[in-house]
């Protein structure tokens, strides 16, 4: 059976967690950026970006951030556009691509979900997760944890209900 979609997102992050996460909370993103030759700054994109990320053959991906952000969010963020990196690097064996992300819910597609379902796990790996629900963790306090919105935990904690292997 061919591999779904958060399955290979979620193999794809736990893959760089094991290559170059020290193991301490909040996940630090700046490892990844070296690992996947990436650049990551801020810039005011206005109201209706959150992100973009663009690659020219042979050169470090870039990933903008929206200034006018909170940090929790660009935080976020910032791990949805390195999962369209892995995505297009890994996966589709691809040197030049460009993304932007949109307020949250328009233009979805699967390359959006595969980026959404990395990002949680590369913040909120599972066990991790799990741990602090033994621990009774709020989705406030996993935020705060994480340092992410908690919109953030509540939609990774739907997504392992409902596709918890």
């Amino acid at each position: 059976m061919a591999e779904l979609v958060y399955q290979s997102a979620r193999r794809e992050a736990k893959k760089l967690l094991d290559n170059c996460w020290d193991g301490s909370y909040p996940v630090r993103l700046r490892p990844f950026n070296d690992e996947l030759n990436a650049e990551a700054y801020a810039a005011d994109l206005g109201n209706k970006l959150s992100g973009v990320v663009s690659k020219a053959s042979g050169q470090p991906a870039k990933i903008v951030l929206n200034s006018r952000h909170v940090d929790r969010r660009n935080r976020f963020t910032w791990a949805h556009e390195l999962g369209h990196v892995v995505e297009r690097r890994e996966l589709a064996q691809d040197d030049d691509y460009s993304f932007e992300e949109l307020s949250r819910g328009q233009d979805y597609d699967l390359h959006e979900f595969f980026a959404d379902e990395f990002a949680g796990s590369l913040l909120m790996p599972k066990d991790k997760i799990e741990e602090l629900q033994r621990w009774n963790y709020s989705p406030i306090d996993m935020a705060e944890f994480f340092d992410v919105s908690v919109d953030a935990v509540e939609k990774r904690l739907k997504r392992l209900t409902r596709h918890p292997k």
